[in-house]
């Protein structure tokens, strides 16, 4: 049999849509609701939402009947189409987490404009107080209902997606559970990868053509972006016309790389996609093993949806910082008032976004910074508005933030719009503007649907029949224009406002945490560190925003310092597990090791020994600054220790009787138990000649080490801390070379001085790039960083002077990140235009392999 024939039988014998996983509901929740278990799943998700209205206050409310009616206008349509076992598996998801003190976040997506879910718990956004839609999550006209053999099945691609924000580092007792409750019948979900047309021409330009990689990517950067997104290479050759000349003058590239262009590159896991099927996943789908045993699906998501049920279980670190924090404050943050003045002063005058929620980003921080919210719903402008498209509508927003005065596109619809500054910017205002010119809720988001996915086939259609409703109501031909005009054009930019709305709630609470107490805040972010995948990175990120607190990152210290970052009066004290290249089987012996007392550094040296730690975690302590007070010479401290680590157990005892006499210096003492033929408590030679050879033999390839970093001892802490730590706490990148280069600056000096004004900066290269524009002018952009922030810097030719073709000349090289960097330039509106960019070349060394 053929393979098309095979897929024709599967085809035939494939179930008509998705069949919903049995839903099994303990009997402690029937004597919640004081119900018999007999009831209707519907009579139960009906239960649930009457014990919300009540637990809520809703009965209290002067608009109750609004609530009344809508959630029995919900639970209506849920039931006819079919929906009732989906919404409890869901509910039955959340409850989970709440029982056991998982950390949820208040909603994500469509899903937050459902009343019912926000009865039952699953979402903390109140639809109903901020006009959301049920029509955005649910639409009856789009959803499909398939009765087969007494089955009920539903078309999975058009199924209501319910997603759910958890505590990141909890995620996986989630997935467990999900797991027990549906055994054999759940899995990761696939993904495919596809090849991107600006790689395809990349490529397919070295290869077949034959060109350089400078080449190729002067070529493809003219392939444009549209709203942020790299356009097809069909469409670039009609919007570029550099990028056209090029494809007509090397066609067999671009018609090799067009045929490339979207076929699958490669698989992955979806980072949050779970499937849920009704039989015996691999009944229905073929499964395959990641690298740690867990199940993935054969399909990916879009075949995934045809088959069963995938829920979106995403792991957000937020959530977890926020339920630390409130834990330790005894706050619950669901109660806090979303219009607190609290939350929304330190906004206007921002400086300090990190680990706020949806504003720490480059781009939302910029729009942040320019919007200056009051509200939750300017909070949530700044959410929609800082991503490709919607930025068009940055400085319009703006200017409406400031000044409360709306554009007003057409009178007919100043109170859909007013709330936005006159911009459509949510798709439910669309659907709002559909529903004044007469057509239903239901058939308003049929209209964003289409326009929104680009149904060009029935876009004529639906252009036709606003018409018709304009005619049929006696509405003005402009409105219908303009209704159209705003559907087609905001298709590329508007956004989910229930998405918005429970995005800016996370971004408010954390607001609020930050700057009411942000200790614990900071605490809490330092402990998620150990999750990320730079930890050290994000230390140092959270590090240079703490001054402005006025809280200090103490060094970690041996007798004081806890296993994870601690607080210390009104400073926070670093972690040991949080030192680079220390384990954590490591630091138990270190613990193990730290509660005797250790009144020397022999005492530590030795007991590190008895605990199991190698000399170079040991010396990572040193270097790090966790044994400042035995001594302030860390490079030396560190010869010692690798120099005790060489002694016999016989010689390291005698060395330890002698510690007092020689003020604990070690080196001293091991020189002259050589040339002073010292004898040991046994009375013969501590140390031989030939085992003195021995022992040096291997002690000269540390002493090469600590020659060479002991000229350098400032920076070499400052290096290490950096390196092992994240950041330096012992002293400031600018103090290292004030000997060396007159006026330096840093990006605090940065901050004070006048556009024009020159300088000469010193920092760390976090991110470095080498192109060229599409005018062919060659240029370097860096992004520099110190203890206090970060910069941009681009060094190009100007008419100032040939600066990039000066940099080249002397050296062969460009900047690369982590390099340290002295830059003189001139300090423009968000950069500086270098002039000249030195590398230090010094080089700290921390094992004998990098020791030339």
């Amino acid at each position: 049999m053929s393979f098309i024939d095979q897929f024709t039988d599967y085809k035939e014998c494939c179930p008509p849509g998705v069949r919903l996983p049995e839903i099994e509901i303990e009997q402690k929740y029937y004597d919640i609701l004081e119900a018999d278990n007999t009831i209707s799943n519907y009579d139960f998700l009906r239960k649930l939402c009457h014990k919300g209205v009540y637990d809520k206050g809703i009965d209290k409310y002067k608009n109750k009947k609004d609530y009344f009616d809508r959630a029995k206008s919900e639970l209506k349509i849920l039931n006819e189409l079919g929906f009732i076992d989906y919404i409890l598996l869901n509910w039955d998801i959340i409850n989970f987490c709440h029982e056991n003190d998982i950390p949820t976040g208040p909603g994500r997506g469509s899903a937050a404009g459902s009343l019912v879910l926000y009865l039952i718990g699953v979402t903390d956004v109140d639809p109903v107080k901020y006009n959301l839609f049920f029509e955005r999550f649910v639409s009856k006209s789009r959803a499909k209902k398939i009765e087969q053999d007494g089955v009920t099945y539903l078309d999975g691609s058009l199924l209501a997606d319910v997603d759910n924000d958890i505590a990141y580092e909890r995620r996986i007792e989630v997935i467990e559970y999900i797991e027990r409750k549906h055994p054999s019948r759940t899995a990761k979900i696939l993904t495919l990868n596809t090849l991107s047309g600006k790689l395809c021409v990349k490529e397919c330009g070295k290869i077949v053509g034959e060109l350089s990689e400078q080449d190729v990517n002067l070529v493809s950067s003219n392939i444009p972006k549209k709203f942020g997104v790299v356009v097809p290479i069909s469409t670039a050759i009609i919007e570029s016309e550099k990028f056209a000349e090029w494809s007509a003058e090397n066609s067999e590239v671009f018609e090799i790389a067009l045929k490339l262009e979207g076929l699958n590159k490669n698989t992955g896991v979806h980072p949050s996609g779970i499937a849920i099927s009704f039989d015996t996943i691999t009944d229905i789908c073929p499964v395959q093993k990641t690298n740690d045993g867990a199940l993935v699906t054969g399909y990916d998501m879009n075949w995934v949806s045809e088959l069963m049920v995938k829920f979106d279980i995403l792991g957000l670190r937020t959530l977890s910082v926020i339920y630390d924090v409130c834990k330790n404050i005894e706050e619950d943050i669901s109660e806090l008032d979303l219009n607190n003045p609290d939350i929304f002063k330190p906004l206007q005058s921002l400086k300090s976004p990190h680990g706020l929620f949806q504003l720490e980003s480059d781009t939302n921080f910029r729009v942040c910074k320019k919007i200056k919210p009051r509200d939750l719903e300017q909070l949530s402008a700044v959410v929609a508005i800082g991503r490709p498209g919607a930025l068009d509508f940055l400085d319009s927003y703006s200017t409406y933030s400031q000044t409360e005065e709306p554009q007003v596109i057409h009178e007919f619809f100043r109170d859909v719009l007013d709330y936005t500054g006159g911009i459509p910017l949510y798709q439910e205002q669309l659907m709002q503007m559909a529903v004044k010119v007469g057509f239903t809720l239901d058939e308003s988001e049929q209209l964003r649907r289409i326009v929104g996915k680009k149904k060009i086939d029935q876009m004529p259609a639906w252009q036709a029949k606003i018409q018709q409703k304009i005619i049929d109501n006696d509405l003005p031909t402009e409105v219908g224009d303009i209704l159209w005009s705003v559907a087609e054009d905001s298709a590329n930019y508007s956004f989910n406002k229930s998405h918005s709305l429970a995005y800016a709630t996370l971004a408010a609470w954390t607001t609020y945490l930050k700057f009411k107490h942000p200790q614990q805040f900071f605490i809490s972010l330092l402990r998620m560190t150990k999750y990320e995948p730079a930890p050290q990175e994000e230390i140092s990120s959270i590090s240079k925003e703490l001054s402005n607190f006025g809280i200090k990152l103490l060094s970690p210290d041996l007798a004081k310092s806890k296993m994870d970052f601690s607080i210390e009066g009104k400073d926070i004290r670093f972690g040991l597990n949080s030192i680079k290249g220390v384990s954590e089987k490591s630091l138990q012996s270190l613990r193990d090791f730290r509660s005797s007392e250790t009144p020397n550094k022999y005492d530590i040296f030795l007991a590190a020994k008895q605990a199991g730690l190698n000399i170079g975690i040991l010396s990572s302590l040193i270097q790090a600054g966790a044994l400042e007070s035995k001594g302030s010479n860390r490079s030396l401290m560190a010869l010692e220790a690798q120099a005790f680590n060489l002694l016999t157990e016989r010689e390291k005892r005698n060395f330890i009787l002698l510690g007092e006499e020689y003020d604990f210096k070690l080196l001293n003492c091991i020189s002259d138990a050589k040339n002073q033929s010292m004898v040991g408590e046994d009375g013969k030679p501590l140390m031989k000649e030939s085992r003195f050879k021995t022992f040096k033999k291997k002690y000269d390839l540390y002493k090469s080490i600590y020659d060479k970093n002991k000229r350098y001892e400032t920076f070499a802490n400052w290096y290490f801390e950096n390196e092992l730590l994240g950041y330096s706490h012992s002293s400031r990148l600018k103090s290292c070379f004030t000997d060396t280069f007159k006026d330096l600056k840093d990006s605090v000096d940065l901050e004070l001085m006048n556009l024009d004004e020159t300088g000469k900066f010193i920092g760390v290269i976090e991110d470095c790039l080498k192109a060229t524009s599409r005018n062919g002018n060659k240029y370097i952009k860096l992004q520099i960083a110190d203890e206090n922030g970060r910069y941009s810097a681009m060094l190009l030719n100007s008419r100032r002077g040939n600066f990039y073709d000066r940099y080249f000349e002397k050296n062969s090289k460009a900047p690369a990140k982590k390099n340290i960097v002295v830059a003189y330039g001139r300090k423009a509106e968000d950069i500086i235009f270098l002039d000249s960019i030195k590398i230090m070349d010094e080089k700290i060394y921390m094992k004998m392999s990098e020791v030339k």
